[in-house]
């Protein structure tokens, strides 16, 4: 019927996301894309749909090549170490997502290139804080952009450059040993560590050695650290200078000459009987006049290299050798000294009224009233060593025996 006249119904699609829809008379629609950009680029197709009927086309695909070059804007131009800088990159006429990706390159002839890359699902622009470290000085900061789509992936060329200057809220410290030109123990020294300091606020210099700190202060320009030095102040010496997260380091190493040896306590044994003559030698290695003591339990028994003496069981003890020249002292390696006192002649004796019974338990108690414990007793039936006791404490050792034979009746001792 000429009168009749047909809807068409034209919808398009990007990656099977919805476009545009419009209805309309004609056999024919059309969906422009202005000003094309790398995020228009994907899978596009349309459908038709006629009185309840729908048939959709083949997939087309189109592919923009190029990205817009993105603007890169600073917050500060001019900033001191462990500051941070605040970037904004910016891509105006592009559609998210996005990942940014931020450089900063030093201003030298190798110059290092550090990057960040941070990813932006709804904004045209992303702001970011990039870190300024402890010998930083002249910068470049740039950014770019990288976009993926369902044909592929591109980065754009790098933003206009910007240039940011770096301070140093302190210098690189400096470290100086203030002593004679050969150091030996007993000798005095001044460690001074110094930086200047752009600002008086709470920078802090720090003097260690090893991981142990000597000396620290906050707010000068300069620390001193003294005192007499003894062989163990060998080593590496640390001046550090922090403010927040910066840290400037000057190492120094010192070394100090050994004034005389450590002493060594010299004795034949350990292990004395009462009433023996000991003597004991104390040896070191260095410029006379050296003072030498000998010291028992941490206190001095005699001001003299030799120590001669009939021992008791009192004598037992630590004794070490001490010796000192110019408020210098050392000590030698501590040795034990065990003195024993002689044991008495043990009795043999039955604590209770019992005659022995083949096959039945008895106990023989034998005593030693006298003697350093611990005192080992041994019980013998005839010349055979049947049973030791080892006993700790000045108590009798009670032996327990079974006579299982009449063979071994007979005498104990």
């Amino acid at each position: 019927n000429e009168h009749f006249q047909l809807n068409y119904t034209f919808s398009f699609f990007k990656d099977g996301v919805l476009l545009f829809t419009n209805t309309v008379e004609k056999d024919s629609a059309q969906y422009t894309i202005s000003q094309a950009r790398f995020s228009s680029s994907g899978y596009y197709e349309c459908s038709l749909s006629v009185e309840e009927k729908k048939k959709s086309s083949d997939p087309l695909t189109v592919k923009v090549e190029g990205i817009m070059k993105p603007e890169l804007s600073v917050l500060k131009t001019e900033v001191m170490e462990g500051e941070n800088v605040l970037l904004r990159c910016e891509v105006p006429e592009e559609k998210p997502p996005f990942y940014f990706i931020f450089y900063k390159t030093e201003q030298s002839a190798n110059g290092v290139v550090h990057d960040r890359k941070r990813k932006s699902e709804h904004d045209n622009f992303l702001e970011l804080e990039f870190p300024i470290n402890a010998g930083d000085s002249i910068l470049n900061f740039e950014c770019a952009v990288q976009m993926n789509s369902m044909t592929g992936s591109q980065t754009s060329e790098r933003s206009n450059r910007t240039i940011v200057t770096v301070s140093e809220p302190f210098s690189v410290p400096k470290i100086t040993i203030d002593s004679p030109q050969n150091i030996t123990e007993g000798d005095k020294i001044c460690i001074t560590c110094s930086t200047v300091l752009l600002r008086q606020d709470q920078t802090e210099i720090i003097l260690q050695k090893n991981k142990t700190i000597l000396n620290s202060t906050k707010g000068r320009e300069t620390l001193t650290y003294c005192k007499i030095v003894r062989l163990e102040d060998n080593g590496k010496y640390i001046c550090k200078v922090e403010h927040g997260s910066v840290s400037k380091i000057a190492k120094e190493e010192l070394v100090v000459t050994e004034l005389f040896s450590k002493p060594m306590l010299v004795i034949n044994k350990t292990k004395w009987d009462e009433n023996s003559i000991v003597q004991i030698h104390c040896q070191v290695n260095g410029p006379m006049p050296i003072s030498l003591s000998l010291v028992k339990d941490n206190k001095i028994l005699i001001n003299s290299s030799i120590y001669t003496a009939q021992l008791r069981v009192s004598d037992s003890g630590i004794y070490m050798c001490r010796a000192e020249i110019n408020n210098i002292s050392k000590e030698s390696d501590p040795v034990f000294l065990h003195v024993y006192a002689p044991v008495s002649l043990p009795v043999l004796s039955q604590p209770f009224s019992q005659v022995g019974v083949l096959e039945k338990l008895f106990v023989l108690q034998c005593y030693s009233k006298f003697g350093t414990l611990p005192i080992t007793y041994s019980l013998y039936r005839g010349n055979i060593n049947i049973k030791k006791i080892v006993t700790e404490q000045n108590v009798p050792a009670n032996f327990t025996v079974k006579a299982t034979s009449i063979q071994e009746s007979g005498q104990y001792r």
